[in-house]
Protein backbone atom coordinates (compact mmCIF):
# COMPACT_ATOMS: atom_id res chain seq x y z
CA UNK A 1 0.00 0.00 0.00
CA UNK A 2 2.46 1.89 -0.24
CA UNK A 3 0.52 1.84 0.42
CA UNK A 4 1.57 0.84 0.66
CA UNK A 5 0.70 0.65 -0.17
CA UNK A 6 0.34 0.94 -1.30
CA UNK A 7 -0.96 2.35 -4.66
CA UNK A 8 -2.24 1.88 -8.50
CA UNK A 9 -0.98 5.24 -9.57
CA UNK A 10 -0.65 5.28 -13.17
CA UNK A 11 -3.15 7.72 -14.89
CA UNK A 12 -3.00 8.55 -18.56
CA UNK A 13 -5.93 11.14 -19.01
CA UNK A 14 -6.47 10.50 -22.39
CA UNK A 15 -6.69 7.28 -22.45
CA UNK A 16 -9.28 6.28 -19.49
CA UNK A 17 -9.33 2.44 -20.80
CA UNK A 18 -5.24 1.81 -19.75
CA UNK A 19 -5.95 2.86 -16.09
CA UNK A 20 -8.47 -0.17 -15.54
CA UNK A 21 -6.03 -2.68 -17.33
CA UNK A 22 -2.86 -1.16 -15.27
CA UNK A 23 -4.41 -1.32 -12.08
CA UNK A 24 -3.54 -4.94 -11.19
CA UNK A 25 -0.27 -4.64 -12.87
CA UNK A 26 1.10 -1.17 -10.51
CA UNK A 27 -0.21 -3.01 -7.84
CA UNK A 28 2.10 -6.12 -8.51
CA UNK A 29 4.80 -3.81 -9.88
CA UNK A 30 4.93 -2.12 -6.05
CA UNK A 31 5.31 -5.64 -4.79
CA UNK A 32 7.61 -7.49 -6.80
CA UNK A 33 10.25 -4.78 -6.47
CA UNK A 34 9.83 -4.96 -2.55
CA UNK A 35 10.57 -9.01 -2.73
CA UNK A 36 13.39 -8.91 -5.24
CA UNK A 37 15.21 -6.13 -3.29
CA UNK A 38 16.28 -8.93 -1.18
CA UNK A 39 17.47 -10.31 -4.30
CA UNK A 40 18.84 -7.59 -6.14
CA UNK A 41 20.30 -8.72 -9.61
CA UNK A 42 22.26 -6.51 -11.96
CA UNK A 43 19.35 -7.06 -14.64
CA UNK A 44 16.64 -3.96 -15.75
CA UNK A 45 14.32 -2.40 -12.72
CA UNK A 46 11.51 -4.77 -12.35
CA UNK A 47 8.54 -3.81 -14.09
CA UNK A 48 5.89 -6.58 -13.11
CA UNK A 49 4.57 -10.18 -12.33
CA UNK A 50 4.12 -13.64 -14.25
CA UNK A 51 3.41 -17.13 -13.11
CA UNK A 52 6.50 -18.97 -13.19
CA UNK A 53 6.62 -22.28 -14.48
CA UNK A 54 6.66 -23.65 -11.32
CA UNK A 55 4.20 -21.88 -9.79
CA UNK A 56 1.80 -24.71 -9.66
CA UNK A 57 4.80 -26.41 -7.15
CA UNK A 58 5.03 -23.14 -5.43
CA UNK A 59 1.68 -22.99 -4.43
CA UNK A 60 1.05 -26.40 -3.30
CA UNK A 61 4.16 -26.57 -1.12
CA UNK A 62 3.57 -26.78 2.38
CA UNK A 63 6.20 -25.72 5.34
CA UNK A 64 6.31 -27.45 8.64
CA UNK A 65 5.15 -25.74 11.40
CA UNK A 66 8.08 -24.14 13.55
CA UNK A 67 8.02 -25.53 17.13
CA UNK A 68 6.67 -24.46 19.90
CA UNK A 69 9.32 -22.97 22.54
CA UNK A 70 11.36 -20.21 21.52
CA UNK A 71 15.14 -21.11 20.42
CA UNK A 72 18.37 -18.75 19.93
CA UNK A 73 19.80 -18.96 16.98
CA UNK A 74 23.29 -18.45 15.13
CA UNK A 75 24.04 -17.14 11.98
CA UNK A 76 27.16 -17.75 10.43
CA UNK A 77 28.22 -16.75 6.89
CA UNK A 78 30.53 -16.73 4.31
CA UNK A 79 30.72 -13.57 1.71
CA UNK A 80 32.44 -13.06 -2.11
CA UNK A 81 33.20 -10.04 -3.02
CA UNK A 82 32.69 -7.96 0.19
CA UNK A 83 36.51 -7.59 1.25
CA UNK A 84 35.60 -5.26 4.56
CA UNK A 85 32.74 -3.57 6.00
CA UNK A 86 29.85 -3.70 8.57
CA UNK A 87 27.81 -5.85 7.68
CA UNK A 88 24.10 -5.40 9.91
CA UNK A 89 21.46 -7.79 11.06
CA UNK A 90 17.97 -5.90 11.67
CA UNK A 91 14.34 -7.18 12.74
CA UNK A 92 11.93 -6.98 10.49
CA UNK A 93 8.65 -5.38 12.09
CA UNK A 94 5.47 -3.88 10.66
CA UNK A 95 5.91 -1.33 9.38
CA UNK A 96 9.72 -0.59 10.31
CA UNK A 97 12.62 -2.86 10.15
CA UNK A 98 15.02 -2.09 13.43
CA UNK A 99 18.91 -2.49 13.26
CA UNK A 100 19.95 -5.05 16.29
CA UNK A 101 23.60 -5.68 15.76
CA UNK A 102 26.75 -5.20 13.05
CA UNK A 103 30.02 -7.18 12.97
CA UNK A 104 32.59 -6.51 10.72
CA UNK A 105 33.83 -9.18 8.25
CA UNK A 106 36.75 -11.09 8.50
CA UNK A 107 38.40 -13.47 5.78
CA UNK A 108 34.85 -13.38 4.06
CA UNK A 109 33.56 -14.55 6.82
CA UNK A 110 31.03 -13.54 9.52
CA UNK A 111 28.92 -14.61 12.39
CA UNK A 112 26.06 -13.45 14.74
CA UNK A 113 24.55 -14.41 17.98
CA UNK A 114 22.87 -11.62 19.51
CA UNK A 115 19.42 -11.44 20.07
CA UNK A 116 18.28 -14.28 17.13
CA UNK A 117 15.49 -16.51 18.22
CA UNK A 118 12.97 -18.29 15.99
CA UNK A 119 10.01 -15.69 16.75
CA UNK A 120 11.44 -13.25 14.31
CA UNK A 121 11.76 -12.50 10.79
CA UNK A 122 15.41 -10.65 10.05
CA UNK A 123 17.35 -9.18 7.62
CA UNK A 124 21.17 -9.06 6.65
CA UNK A 125 22.56 -6.06 4.79
CA UNK A 126 25.85 -5.68 3.74
CA UNK A 127 27.37 -2.06 4.21
CA UNK A 128 25.14 0.57 2.82
CA UNK A 129 23.73 -1.36 0.31
CA UNK A 130 19.56 -1.28 0.37
CA UNK A 131 19.50 -4.98 -0.72
CA UNK A 132 19.45 -7.52 2.10
CA UNK A 133 18.37 -11.00 2.40
CA UNK A 134 15.84 -12.49 4.89
CA UNK A 135 16.05 -15.40 7.41
CA UNK A 136 13.30 -17.16 8.59
CA UNK A 137 14.95 -18.57 11.48
CA UNK A 138 13.36 -22.41 12.82
CA UNK A 139 15.25 -24.94 15.08
CA UNK A 140 18.38 -25.30 14.06
CA UNK A 141 21.70 -22.44 13.28
CA UNK A 142 21.89 -21.19 9.81
CA UNK A 143 24.45 -20.98 7.69
CA UNK A 144 24.80 -18.19 4.91
CA UNK A 145 26.76 -17.73 1.96
CA UNK A 146 26.75 -14.62 -0.28
CA UNK A 147 28.46 -13.20 -3.49
CA UNK A 148 28.50 -10.00 -4.01
CA UNK A 149 29.04 -7.85 -7.20
CA UNK A 150 29.74 -3.96 -6.53
CA UNK A 151 27.97 -3.98 -3.42
CA UNK A 152 24.92 -6.04 -4.84
CA UNK A 153 23.72 -9.26 -3.75
CA UNK A 154 24.80 -11.40 -7.01
CA UNK A 155 23.04 -14.21 -5.65
CA UNK A 156 22.59 -16.15 -1.98
CA UNK A 157 21.89 -19.03 -0.29
CA UNK A 158 20.56 -19.64 3.14
CA UNK A 159 20.64 -22.99 4.92
CA UNK A 160 18.17 -23.29 7.71
CA UNK A 161 14.54 -24.86 7.52
CA UNK A 162 11.83 -25.69 5.34
CA UNK A 163 9.91 -21.92 5.99
CA UNK A 164 13.09 -20.50 4.77
CA UNK A 165 13.54 -23.28 1.53
CA UNK A 166 10.09 -22.44 0.34
CA UNK A 167 10.51 -18.77 0.44
CA UNK A 168 13.71 -19.21 -1.51
CA UNK A 169 12.29 -21.68 -4.36
CA UNK A 170 9.77 -18.97 -4.63
CA UNK A 171 11.68 -16.03 -5.23
CA UNK A 172 13.97 -17.85 -7.68
CA UNK A 173 10.49 -18.86 -9.32
CA UNK A 174 9.99 -14.85 -9.00
CA UNK A 175 13.22 -13.83 -10.49
CA UNK A 176 12.77 -16.37 -13.38
CA UNK A 177 9.16 -15.04 -13.85
CA UNK A 178 10.81 -11.02 -13.58
CA UNK A 179 12.67 -11.65 -16.66
CA UNK A 180 10.21 -12.60 -18.91
CA UNK A 181 7.54 -9.47 -17.09
CA UNK A 182 10.61 -7.14 -18.33
CA UNK A 183 10.41 -8.11 -21.85
CA UNK A 184 6.51 -8.02 -22.24
CA UNK A 185 6.49 -4.69 -20.38
CA UNK A 186 9.74 -2.87 -22.50
CA UNK A 187 6.63 -4.39 -25.46
CA UNK A 188 4.53 -2.67 -24.20
CA UNK A 189 6.53 0.65 -23.77
CA UNK A 190 7.18 0.33 -27.14
CA UNK A 191 3.57 0.00 -28.32
CA UNK A 192 2.28 3.27 -26.95
CA UNK A 193 5.29 4.99 -28.14
CA UNK A 194 4.44 3.61 -31.22
CA UNK A 195 0.55 4.51 -30.89
CA UNK A 196 0.09 0.85 -32.11
CA UNK A 197 -3.83 0.15 -30.31
CA UNK A 198 -3.86 -3.13 -31.50
CA UNK A 199 -0.04 -4.28 -29.82
CA UNK A 200 -1.59 -1.93 -26.38
CA UNK A 201 -4.32 -4.36 -26.31
CA UNK A 202 -2.66 -7.40 -26.80
CA UNK A 203 -0.05 -7.24 -24.28
CA UNK A 204 -2.39 -5.39 -21.78
CA UNK A 205 -3.97 -8.51 -21.83
CA UNK A 206 -1.06 -10.52 -21.32
CA UNK A 207 -0.11 -8.42 -18.50
CA UNK A 208 -2.78 -8.87 -17.20
CA UNK A 209 -2.84 -12.80 -17.08
CA UNK A 210 0.24 -13.35 -16.21
CA UNK A 211 -0.08 -10.70 -12.93
CA UNK A 212 -3.37 -12.33 -11.73
CA UNK A 213 -1.76 -15.87 -12.20
CA UNK A 214 0.89 -14.86 -9.78
CA UNK A 215 -0.80 -13.09 -7.39
CA UNK A 216 -3.14 -16.50 -7.31
CA UNK A 217 0.34 -18.38 -6.31
CA UNK A 218 1.39 -15.74 -4.22
CA UNK A 219 -1.96 -16.23 -1.86
CA UNK A 220 -2.58 -19.56 -2.41
CA UNK A 221 1.31 -20.17 -0.48
CA UNK A 222 0.23 -17.60 2.19
CA UNK A 223 -2.81 -19.54 2.52
CA UNK A 224 -0.42 -23.02 3.16
CA UNK A 225 2.03 -21.14 5.11
CA UNK A 226 -0.73 -19.94 6.89
CA UNK A 227 0.44 -20.87 10.59
CA UNK A 228 4.31 -19.02 10.08
CA UNK A 229 6.55 -16.51 9.58
CA UNK A 230 6.15 -16.68 6.04
CA UNK A 231 2.39 -16.60 6.21
CA UNK A 232 2.33 -13.52 8.36
CA UNK A 233 5.25 -11.98 6.06
CA UNK A 234 3.19 -12.33 3.25
CA UNK A 235 -0.16 -10.75 4.79
CA UNK A 236 2.21 -7.69 5.68
CA UNK A 237 3.48 -7.35 2.31
CA UNK A 238 0.27 -6.99 0.67
CA UNK A 239 -1.80 -5.41 4.09
CA UNK A 240 -3.47 -3.11 1.87
CA UNK A 241 -5.55 -5.93 0.34
CA UNK A 242 -7.14 -7.16 4.17
CA UNK A 243 -10.24 -5.87 5.61
CA UNK A 244 -10.95 -7.16 8.98
CA UNK A 245 -13.11 -10.41 8.66
CA UNK A 246 -9.79 -11.37 6.49
CA UNK A 247 -7.14 -10.32 8.44
CA UNK A 248 -8.97 -11.29 11.85
CA UNK A 249 -9.50 -14.65 10.34
CA UNK A 250 -5.23 -15.36 9.40
CA UNK A 251 -4.28 -13.86 12.11
CA UNK A 252 -5.87 -16.88 14.28
CA UNK A 253 -4.14 -19.63 12.26
CA UNK A 254 -0.77 -18.19 13.52
CA UNK A 255 0.99 -20.60 15.53
CA UNK A 256 2.64 -19.88 19.13
CA UNK A 257 5.44 -18.98 18.22
CA UNK A 258 5.01 -16.62 15.14
CA UNK A 259 2.88 -14.99 17.12
CA UNK A 260 5.71 -13.36 19.08
CA UNK A 261 7.01 -11.88 15.94
CA UNK A 262 7.12 -8.37 16.04
CA UNK A 263 4.95 -8.81 12.47
CA UNK A 264 2.25 -10.26 14.35
CA UNK A 265 2.35 -8.13 17.34
CA UNK A 266 2.15 -5.33 14.81
CA UNK A 267 -0.75 -7.05 12.79
CA UNK A 268 -2.74 -7.53 15.95
CA UNK A 269 -2.57 -3.88 16.95
CA UNK A 270 -3.83 -2.89 13.09
CA UNK A 271 -6.86 -5.39 13.54
CA UNK A 272 -7.98 -3.94 17.00
CA UNK A 273 -8.02 -0.56 15.24
CA UNK A 274 -9.50 -1.85 12.12
CA UNK A 275 -12.43 -3.36 14.32
CA UNK A 276 -13.43 0.03 15.71
CA UNK A 277 -13.84 1.28 11.59
CA UNK A 278 -15.21 -1.63 10.05
CA UNK A 279 -18.54 -1.94 8.67
CA UNK A 280 -21.31 -2.34 11.41
CA UNK A 281 -19.50 0.06 13.38
CA UNK A 282 -19.95 4.05 14.30
CA UNK A 283 -17.55 6.16 12.49
CA UNK A 284 -15.51 7.83 15.09
CA UNK A 285 -15.60 11.49 15.12
CA UNK A 286 -12.82 13.70 13.63
CA UNK A 287 -12.27 17.39 13.07
CA UNK A 288 -9.99 18.71 10.25
CA UNK A 289 -9.84 22.39 8.90
CA UNK A 290 -11.52 23.49 5.25
CA UNK A 291 -9.24 25.54 3.08
CA UNK A 292 -10.65 28.47 4.66
CA UNK A 293 -9.59 27.16 7.89
CA UNK A 294 -12.91 26.71 9.54
CA UNK A 295 -12.73 23.64 11.72
CA UNK A 296 -15.12 20.82 10.28
CA UNK A 297 -16.41 17.87 12.30
CA UNK A 298 -17.57 14.86 11.07
CA UNK A 299 -20.59 14.32 13.39
CA UNK A 300 -21.69 18.15 12.25
CA UNK A 301 -23.65 15.77 9.67
CA UNK A 302 -25.36 13.08 12.16
CA UNK A 303 -28.66 12.57 10.38
CA UNK A 304 -27.59 12.61 6.80
CA UNK A 305 -26.24 9.68 4.97
CA UNK A 306 -22.51 10.77 4.40
CA UNK A 307 -19.84 9.69 2.15
CA UNK A 308 -16.34 10.63 3.39
CA UNK A 309 -14.15 10.22 0.15
CA UNK A 310 -10.14 10.21 0.93
CA UNK A 311 -8.70 11.62 -2.29
CA UNK A 312 -5.76 13.36 -3.05
CA UNK A 313 -4.64 15.55 -5.80
CA UNK A 314 -1.43 14.00 -6.65
CA UNK A 315 -3.35 10.59 -7.04
CA UNK A 316 -4.80 9.71 -10.57
CA UNK A 317 -7.63 7.27 -9.90
CA UNK A 318 -8.87 9.79 -7.36
CA UNK A 319 -9.03 12.55 -9.86
CA UNK A 320 -10.72 9.43 -12.81
CA UNK A 321 -13.28 9.36 -9.99
CA UNK A 322 -13.63 13.28 -9.48
CA UNK A 323 -16.57 12.63 -12.39
CA UNK A 324 -17.99 9.84 -10.24
CA UNK A 325 -18.54 11.84 -7.02
CA UNK A 326 -19.92 15.05 -8.99
CA UNK A 327 -22.40 13.30 -10.15
CA UNK A 328 -23.43 11.27 -7.04
CA UNK A 329 -23.31 14.99 -5.36
CA UNK A 330 -25.63 15.85 -8.27
CA UNK A 331 -27.92 13.62 -7.66
CA UNK A 332 -28.44 13.75 -4.30
CA UNK A 333 -27.57 17.16 -2.95
CA UNK A 334 -31.02 18.40 -2.39
CA UNK A 335 -31.67 15.09 -0.26
CA UNK A 336 -30.63 13.72 3.12
CA UNK A 337 -27.15 13.36 2.24
CA UNK A 338 -24.06 15.13 1.69
CA UNK A 339 -19.87 14.61 1.01
CA UNK A 340 -17.15 15.20 2.56
CA UNK A 341 -13.43 15.10 0.91
CA UNK A 342 -10.87 14.27 3.07
CA UNK A 343 -7.28 15.10 1.21
CA UNK A 344 -4.06 13.61 1.98
CA UNK A 345 -2.20 16.02 0.07
CA UNK A 346 1.32 16.72 1.39
CA UNK A 347 2.47 20.14 3.35
CA UNK A 348 3.65 21.33 0.41
CA UNK A 349 0.79 20.70 -1.85
CA UNK A 350 -2.40 23.20 -0.62
CA UNK A 351 -2.03 25.10 -4.03
CA UNK A 352 -2.66 22.28 -5.56
CA UNK A 353 -5.45 20.86 -3.67
CA UNK A 354 -7.09 23.92 -3.78
CA UNK A 355 -6.72 23.91 -7.96
CA UNK A 356 -7.61 19.90 -7.83
CA UNK A 357 -11.37 21.31 -6.01
CA UNK A 358 -11.77 23.74 -8.40
CA UNK A 359 -10.84 21.73 -11.65
CA UNK A 360 -13.06 18.49 -10.71
CA UNK A 361 -15.79 21.02 -9.33
CA UNK A 362 -15.89 19.30 -5.86
CA UNK A 363 -19.01 21.89 -4.80
CA UNK A 364 -18.83 19.73 -1.22
CA UNK A 365 -17.01 20.18 1.84
CA UNK A 366 -13.17 19.62 1.88
CA UNK A 367 -10.82 19.11 4.59
CA UNK A 368 -7.27 18.41 5.22
CA UNK A 369 -4.32 18.67 7.84
CA UNK A 370 -1.71 18.66 4.55
CA UNK A 371 0.12 15.97 6.40
CA UNK A 372 0.18 13.28 3.25
CA UNK A 373 0.30 9.41 4.83
CA UNK A 374 0.46 11.00 8.15
CA UNK A 375 -2.60 12.71 8.37
CA UNK A 376 -4.86 11.49 11.16
CA UNK A 377 -7.43 10.29 8.96
CA UNK A 378 -4.87 7.91 8.11
CA UNK A 379 -4.35 6.58 11.29
CA UNK A 380 -7.86 6.56 12.55
CA UNK A 381 -9.99 4.99 9.82
CA UNK A 382 -6.62 2.69 8.60
CA UNK A 383 -6.40 3.86 5.25
CA UNK A 384 -2.75 2.98 3.32
CA UNK A 385 -4.48 3.41 -0.06
CA UNK A 386 -6.54 5.87 -1.61
CA UNK A 387 -9.29 6.62 -3.04
CA UNK A 388 -10.91 5.12 -0.11
CA UNK A 389 -14.64 5.90 0.60
CA UNK A 390 -16.38 5.33 3.28
CA UNK A 391 -20.39 5.12 3.67
CA UNK A 392 -22.26 5.88 6.83
CA UNK A 393 -25.94 6.31 7.73
CA UNK A 394 -27.97 9.04 9.07
CA UNK A 395 -27.28 7.17 12.49
CA UNK A 396 -23.57 7.33 12.36
CA UNK A 397 -23.38 3.61 11.40
CA UNK A 398 -20.22 2.48 8.51
CA UNK A 399 -22.39 0.80 6.03
CA UNK A 400 -19.51 0.37 3.79
CA UNK A 401 -16.02 1.42 2.53
CA UNK A 402 -14.00 0.82 -0.89
CA UNK A 403 -17.25 1.23 -2.90
CA UNK A 404 -17.05 3.35 -6.08
CA UNK A 405 -18.74 4.04 -9.34
CA UNK A 406 -22.17 2.55 -9.84
CA UNK A 407 -21.68 0.51 -6.71
CA UNK A 408 -22.08 3.52 -4.28
CA UNK A 409 -24.36 5.26 -6.39
CA UNK A 410 -26.90 2.24 -5.72
CA UNK A 411 -25.58 1.91 -1.85
CA UNK A 412 -26.42 5.72 -1.50
CA UNK A 413 -29.71 5.09 -3.28
CA UNK A 414 -30.60 2.53 -0.74
CA UNK A 415 -29.91 4.24 2.21
CA UNK A 416 -31.90 7.39 1.04
CA UNK A 417 -35.30 5.55 0.01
Amino acid sequence: MLNLAVHKFIYHKTCQQIITAMKKLIVLLISIVFICSTFAQKTTPVQGKVAPKTATNQANKTTTPAAVATKAITITGKVEGYAEGKIYLSKVGAPTIVKLDSVDVANGAFTFTNGITNNDIYMINFGKSRSGIYIYPENSNILLTVKLNAGIIDNSDVKSGPIQQTYQEYMKAVKDANVEMNKLYASYQTARKDSNKTEIARLEKELDVKSDAMDATETKLQELNASNLLGIFLINRKIYAYDYEKLKGCLAKVNPVAQKSEVFKSLSARLTKMEKVKVGAIAPDFTLPNPDGKMISLSQFRGKVVVVDCWASWCGPCRAESPNMVALWNANKDKNFTILGVSLDQPTGREKWLKAIADDKLAWNQVSDLKYWQSMICDLYVINAIPETILIDKDGKIIARGLRGEELKAKVADLLK
